[in-house]
């Protein structure tokens, strides 16, 4: 399908949902969003209706997220979820284990979610899958099909799993780890932190900017001079994910001190 074409289906889909949330003042949920459709809603925001909204992909750090419009409450923007309000969203945690671990492959996030589209899901149901080396993956997905997955994942490769429902303290769980880097940068531009992050050159990470494969807190970003700030999230889609944690002065050469906390 053309690009703009889907693009243009997708925001079709959200101003539908907003407005029956809207009018009939419901909460209504999307299926999971990848970046690019996270970046669209962004987009197209001003143009639905005055609904609050909010995102929420089963624990705090998530990439693919549920957007969920909250009709039955007033005002517009984007709401901090409660604890009640995040166990209300309709998102399973599945924890999956070797049969026998001492015969376990070493498998790989790709490895998981083959496995799983095999059963004949779509991948809209499908949330992030967090594969800790030696240890249980986690894998997020629609409450509807948690209890599918459970019965019907047993093999992933030639490794014999069982998939359970977690019950734990989810971001205590399945937290994302990091690698923190220290470094120094001629300046906050994209393109400047990116070549840094992923140490490729930065001709080579602007033309990544260039074709939409970076996004900042959701959003596209095509600009190679966007400057990052503190607390900002960039994802690069093919190399992985940073937060800039913070700017820690300026060095005698001019150059920007800078912590950054990469997704490991």
């Amino acid at each position: 399908m053309d690009e703009k074409k889907e693009e243009l289906m997708i925001a079709r889909r959200f101003l539908e949902l907003a407005r029956a949330a809207y009018y009939k003042t419901i909460c209504v949920y999307t299926d999971f969003l990848n970046l690019n459709e996270v970046s669209i809603f962004h987009s197209i925001r001003k143009e639905l209706p005055d609904v609050p909204y909010s995102m929420y992909g089963g624990f705090a750090a998530a990439e693919r997220v549920k957007l969920c419009f909250h009709g039955a409450l007033s005002g517009n923007g984007e709401l901090s979820l409660s604890a009640e309000q995040k166990r209300d969203y309709p998102v399973s945690c599945l924890k999956i284990s070797p049969v026998n671990a001492k015969f376990g492959e070493n498998l790989t996030h790709r490895d998981y979610l083959g496995a799983v589209l095999n059963l004949g899901i779509d991948r809209a149901v499908i949330g992030d899958i967090l594969v800790k080396a030696g240890h249980s993956t986690y894998l997020f997905c629609d409450v509807k099909m948690a209890d599918f997955l459970c019965e019907n994942l047993e093999r992933i490769r030639h490794t014999r799993v069982r998939a359970i429902l977690c019950r734990e303290d989810i971001d205590s769980s399945v937290g994302k780890t990091f690698e923190t880097i220290h470094t120094t940068v001629s300046s906050m531009r994209l393109d400047t932190l990116v070549s840094a992050v992923f140490r490729e050159s930065r001709s080579s990470m602007c033309s990544v900017i260039m074709v939409g494969k970076v996004f900042v807190n959701g959003r596209e970003e095509r600009r190679g001079d966007y400057l990052i700030k503190p607390c900002d999230i960039v994802s690069v889609r093919g190399y992985g994910k940073f937060r800039m944690e913070s700017q820690d002065g300026i060095t005698k050469k001019g150059r920007w001190n800078v912590t950054i906390e990469k997704y490991v």
